[in-house]
């Protein structure tokens, strides 16, 4: 980010982790500290869901932070009927919405969350529904885009495959792209053909939060 010219110089991010590696905690905590550095008066911060079950598990750490901490409670205000948190000084709002009932059109957000993007790739119209909803960036210069995702159950399709495959090439050095941040907990190919992801030893690859959110024990009996 130049703070001289107030533009994000990486303005794209992509997350792929496994699950209950703290992703919802992660995503509540990105947008709440991004509404506290926001400079913009009546900003607009969104997190697009692709379900009311997902909108409604990250928009609960993000209230939560606020509820149990004292300094927090006095910035903003949780609104827990529309998912919405309010900056009680600049106006700012963090709002998370459902794709599948509400509209995602003629938004101005800053930044815009995406969670859980592989469920994305099973709907038709997403990539549309994306670029519209992230449509405000055009005059947001200090924005960007971030999706965070787990992997999908079946091979990835649509927008999710698209971004995935493009991350992996940044991630390699075949496409040059210095406003695209993948960050991507996958093993290589070469575990996956000698087949050590198998070995609990190799677990905290693909889990960054192995012993915190992550149980060890739990992954060796469920792959038992």
């Amino acid at each position: 980010y130049d703070v001289e010219s107030g533009r994000r110089l990486i303005t794209e991010y992509l997350l792929s982790v496994s699950k209950k590696n703290f992703k919802s905690g992660l995503s509540a905590g990105i947008m709440m500290t991004a509404m506290i550095r926001n400079w913009r008066s009546s900003g607009e911060f969104y997190i697009i869901a692709p379900t009311v079950e997902v909108a409604t598990n990250s928009f609960g750490p993000a209230r939560d932070m606020v509820r149990h901490d004292e300094e927090l409670s006095d910035l903003f205000h949780v609104q827990d009927h529309i998912r919405q948190i309010k900056h009680r000084k600049t106006n700012a709002i963090l709002k998370v919405i459902a794709a599948e009932n509400e509209t995602v059109s003629g938004k101005k957000g800053i930044i815009v969350l995406v969670d859980e993007l592989h469920a994305f790739g099973k709907k038709h119209n997403a990539e549309n529904m994306l670029t519209e909803a992230t449509g405000g960036l055009a005059s947001r210069p200090e924005g960007c885009t971030i999706f965070i995702t787990t992997q999908s159950d079946e091979p990835p399709a649509g927008i999710f495959r698209k971004k995935l495959l493009y991350a992996r090439q940044v991630r390699d050095g075949k496409i040059k792209d210095n406003r695209f941040l993948p960050v991507l907990y996958e093993y290589p190919e070469s575990m996956l053909k000698d087949k050590s992801y198998i070995d609990p030893a190799n677990y905290y690859v693909t889990n960054p939060n192995l012993g915190a959110s992550v149980d060890e024990e739990f992954l060796t009996t469920k792959l038992q």
